[in-house]
């Protein structure tokens, strides 16, 4: 009886440990990055995903909080931004991304091979290029946004 009673023991310590051990590889914390995606959940709130790719870790941080930056300063939200491009296109978004464009704080919405800005302050169409050809020498043409931000130099 004794034998058997230490055998249940050690195999409940071993599967203990084995269940810890599993839990820690599922909810490890993934890598997150300065691209945030607006998109409601289950319950109608706006969540913001995050994702990297590029296998970073350092500049995680940093990035968050620049995207925490724009985010407090835009005016509208990514879904009033993806609505505002839908009506007037009269298609479907594939994706809503807040964006500094050249010191215009801007909502980026793709639409098929379009890629629309919209003013993050006021909610209006400010232009749109080909998603596959985007025309450097027209930059200086664009119109403005009503925010505008610092530029951050990514080269560095």
């Amino acid at each position: 009886m004794r034998t058997s009673t230490k055998l249940i023991l050690t195999a409940a310590c071993i599967g203990t440990l084995g269940f810890a051990g599993l839990s820690r590889v599922v909810f490890a914390k993934q890598p997150q990055s300065f691209v945030a995606i607006a998109r409601q959940n289950h319950n109608g709130m706006q969540v913001a995903e995050v994702s990297d790719g590029d296998g970073e870790k350092n500049d995680d941080a940093e990035e968050q909080q620049e995207a925490a930056k724009l985010q407090s300063l835009a005016k509208i939200t990514a879904q009033q931004a993806q609505q505002t491009v839908e009506a007037s296109l009269g298609a479907k978004a594939k994706s809503v991304k807040l964006e500094n464009e050249d010191g215009n704080l801007v909502y980026s919405v793709e639409i098929g091979q379009q890629d629309i800005k919209v003013d993050a302050g006021n909610g209006k169409v400010i232009y749109a290029e080909n998603a596959n050809q985007q025309d450097e020498k027209n930059e200086a043409n664009r119109p403005k946004s009503s925010i505008q931000v610092k530029e951050t130099n990514d080269d560095k």
